[in-house]
Order: structure tokens, then sequence, then C-alpha cells
């Protein structure tokens, strides 16, 4: 029975979980184990990620600092498309070697830090992993490489070529002479044909329609890292991809569905599949919901739970053509920015009751500092700035999907397929930054060719209507607040 100390801080990131899909933020997804432990615990009801993808969320919560404010971040990789390639980011370093990260001061602080992921993102690659002292990856996290005796010979064959800025280009450049005899006329359907049946082959080799996308493996990690630190105060860190792009679209059609969002964003294909995959995600999520079950049934089994703080939470959204987007790391809207959270306070490994809903906007970035509180022994559960209303900040530092860029503009010159997913790369590149005080919320993009949104969230919860021409001054004080907090 641990009391003595400091409590236990579990971490768990249930990765491209947008909040409006769960029962408990008003949708349709009843997920049993995480709504009792919301009934019992502290839910925010308007929790908002820091970035529009995993890398961007995770370094800001992993420093506590505003995603514009991360250096590492804010390279347009677009504008440097034909250097230095990383198409999965496993070399992109997104936290500096040697930054004081949230787990780095935890454990000058005593704490033993445990990371177990199932994300490449997520790793000490990229440096999202630095100061934990232990790290436990599942096989996911090795996509395109061999690992354990499974072999990926396609993936690692179109990764490798993509993965060398020489080769890639040469091949690029090989293709587009030997398309040059080819009609216009044909080329599109060959374009189309050729990109199709490269996505299928990596879907099926990627197990893209598996429930689990190494959930039960995260659990078995976890389990046998308690099995050998029994003693001492703990932080871990758990990352579930379940919830993650590819879907099982197969438990809903017999048919192949398209799964490639540049596909939908350029307007190549009918977007009604995008229902079928939406379906697909829904599915996902009861499973994801057994296996927190079965993590929080471990962590009790361990006596990891004698004395915890939980939090559960997510690192952004998912849209499925909601504004026109499709997946994340696009526009700040809510789909991909409000995402669950949910902290609880265990004590003998039974939750204590706490029962609240906190209502005004919160920055996961918050995380940081509530965090410290409870490892500087100045609280025991999560709260202090996670309560203030202020400003509350989103930001989307542009794509990472640039592998293809020269591809496409050297093909855009003749195939309308490539002209548009080019094109849609440039507009969704676009840096923004979503502003959110009280019931409005700003979003503001870099440039002047894209005009600012201003919502009024109380009253148009799904961002349809631009109130900017009738509320200009309060928007002008969420561009200043913008500005002044970069």
């Amino acid at each position: 029975m641990k009391r003595e100390g400091r409590p236990n801080i579990i971490f768990i990131m249930l990765d491209t979980l947008r909040a409006d899909a769960l029962r408990m933020y008003g949708g349709g997804l009843r997920l049993k184990n995480l709504e009792r432990i919301g009934r019992n615990g502290v839910i925010y009801e308007n929790a908002i990620s820091p970035g529009t993808y995993t890398g961007s969320s995770h370094a800001s919560m992993f420093q506590g600092m505003r995603v514009k404010s991360i250096k590492s971040l804010m390279k347009d990789k677009m504008a440097h498309y034909n250097k230095h390639i990383d198409p999965l980011l496993r070399k992109s370093r997104l936290i500096d070697s040697g930054t004081t990260t949230l787990a780095k001061h935890m454990s000058y602080l005593g704490y033993k830090t445990a990371l177990f992921s199932n994300n490449p993102l997520v790793t000490e690659y990229t440096g999202i992993a630095e100061g934990f002292s232990n790290l436990y990856y599942t096989e996911n996290v090795f996509i395109g490489q061999p690992r354990r005796g499974r072999k990926k010979p396609f993936v690692n064959t179109v990764l490798g070529m993509i993965d060398n800025d020489v080769l890639r280009n040469r091949l690029i450049e090989l293709s587009y002479v030997l398309a040059r005899p080819i009609p216009r006329s044909r080329l599109d359907r060959l374009y189309l044909g050729l990109r199709t049946k490269l996505n299928k082959r990596l879907s099926k080799e990627l197990k893209y329609y598996d429930l689990d996308l190494g959930a039960t493996q995260t659990n078995s990690l976890v389990s046998e890292y308690l099995k050998r630190e029994k003693d001492g105060e703990k932080f871990m860190y758990i990352n579930y991809m379940e919830a993650h792009e590819g879907y099982p679209t197969n438990l809903i059609t017999n048919d192949y569905v398209e799964q490639e969002k540049w596909f939908y964003l350029a307007g190549m294909i009918d977007e009604a599949p995008v229902s079928i995959i939406k379906d697909a995600f829904n599915r996902r999520l009861p499973y994801l919901d057994r296996q927190l079950g079965r993590m929080v049934s471990t962590l009790r089994r361990h006596g990891a739970l004698d004395d915890a703080v939980l939090v559960i939470g997510s690192d952004h959204g998912q849209g499925f053509m909601e504004h026109k987007q499709m997946y994340h790391n696009m526009f700040p809207y809510n789909e991909l920015v409000h995402v669950p959270l949910i902290t609880a306070r265990y004590v003998d490994g039974k939750q204590v009751r706490e029962g609240e809903r906190v209502h005004n906007n919160v920055s996961t970035t918050r995380l940081y500092d509530s965090m410290l509180d409870i490892a500087y022994g100045k609280s025991d559960v999560i709260n202090g700035s996670m309560r203030r209303d202020d400003y509350v900040f989103a930001d989307h530092t542009g794509i990472s999907e640039v592998w293809d860029t020269y591809l496409l503009h050297l093909f855009s010159k003749r195939s309308q397929f490539a002209r548009s997913i080019y094109g849609a790369k440039l507009h969704y590149n676009t840096f923004s930054t979503a502003v959110y005080r009280g019931r409005y919320k700003l979003i503001s993009y870099a440039g002047n060719r894209i005009a600012p949104e201003l919502y009024d969230m109380a009253e148009d919860p799904m961002e349809t209507e631009n109130i900017l021409g009738e509320k200009r001054a309060i928007a002008l004080e969420l561009l200043r607040a913008d500005r002044k907090h970069a």
C-alpha cells in the first residue's frame, strides 16, 4: 500500500480521439470505462489541444509551452520539400536534446519515469520521449522496419525509396519522362489507379483493418514494468493509437474504401465513403475503451493506484470532412482541437469521488504546471492553473506530408489530379491559430490569402457562422492576445 509520499502520476493518451464523438461530451458513443472514471472524477468540458497533430501537441504539453513558441515546430516543411524528407518524422527533432521536459523535471524530483508508446512520433528519436528513463515501444513504432521476425517487405521498400532523397527524386524524374507519351486524358486515371494500388498494399501490410493497433501489447508492457518497479513514486505516460487512421472499414462494407485524406481534400473522389470511414472510427472506440478498462485493472492489481492521480486525454481530434478537412494536421476547428480530458484521484486502489465538470476553456498544455504541483507536493490533485479562465491557443504549423511534393509539382503540369492534390497541400500548409476566450473563438491565418473567422461557441458550436463582421472589437482583442502570447 503506497501512501507515504507523493501520488503516482499516470497520464494516458487516447491518441486522435475527438471529444464530440463521446456521449459524455454530447456525442453518440458510450464508452463505459471512460464514463465510469469521468462520472466520479473531473471532466473538462472544453479542453483544447495546443496543436493539430501528435508532434506539436506533445512538444507543447511536455514543455509547458505554446506551440508557436517552440522554434523546432515552426519550420515550413513544404518550403523545403526537396531536402531531408522524413515521411514518418522519425528523424525530425520535435524537442531538442537536453531540454528540461516534464519527464526530466519529474526525474529530478525523484519520480521513476516510464513511457509506453504506440506512435512513431513519440520516441527518443523525435525528442518527444526526452527525459524518460524507461522507454517501451510496441511494434507500431517501427513501421517500415523489420521487427521481432515480422517483416514488411513492401512497406520497407516504399519507405526506403521515399526516405532516400536522391533515389526518390531520380525515380520521380524518370516516371515523368516515361509518362510524357501518355495522353493527358489517360494520365489522371493512371495516376489514381497506381496510387490506389499502392494504398491498398500498404493498408494490408500495415494491418489498418485490425481493431488492435498495439493496445494489447501496451497493456502487457505496463504489466511487465510494474512487476519489476514495485517501489517508488512513478510518472507514467501511456499512448494508445486505436482512434488513429487507418480504420477497419471491412467491418462496415466488403468494398474497398480509399482512406488517403488527400484524395478527399483534393476533390478527386466522392465524399460518400467518408461516412463509412467515420463509422469504422466509431467501431474502434469501444474496443479502445475495453483496453482502457484492462489497463486500469492492471494498474490497480500492481498497486500503482494505491495512491495516484490518473489523467486521461487526447493529443488532438479527427476530422471527417467537417469544414472540408480530413483527419488531422489541418486548420484548428473544434473537431481537431476539442479533446476529452478527465482526471481522477485514487487512494487504496479506489477512485475518490469528485464528480465535477469544469466548463471554462482549458489548454492541455496547463497539465505541465499541474503535474509539477503534485510532484513538488503543493497538491495531490490536478487543479491550480487548469481552472483559470484565460486565453487558450491552438496552433497549426503546416502539413508534414511533403514526400510527394516534387512528384506533384512535376505532374501538375499535365495531370489535373496531381494539380488538385498539390493545391490542397499548399492550402493546408498555411500556418493558423485559434484563440479562445469565454464564448468566442478566433481563427486567424498567416498571410492575407485566407480571411479570419470569429465564432460564438455558445450559440454555434459547429463553427458554421463567421460573425467577424458583427464583432470586430472582440476579434481584435483575441488577435492582440495571440501576438502578445506568441
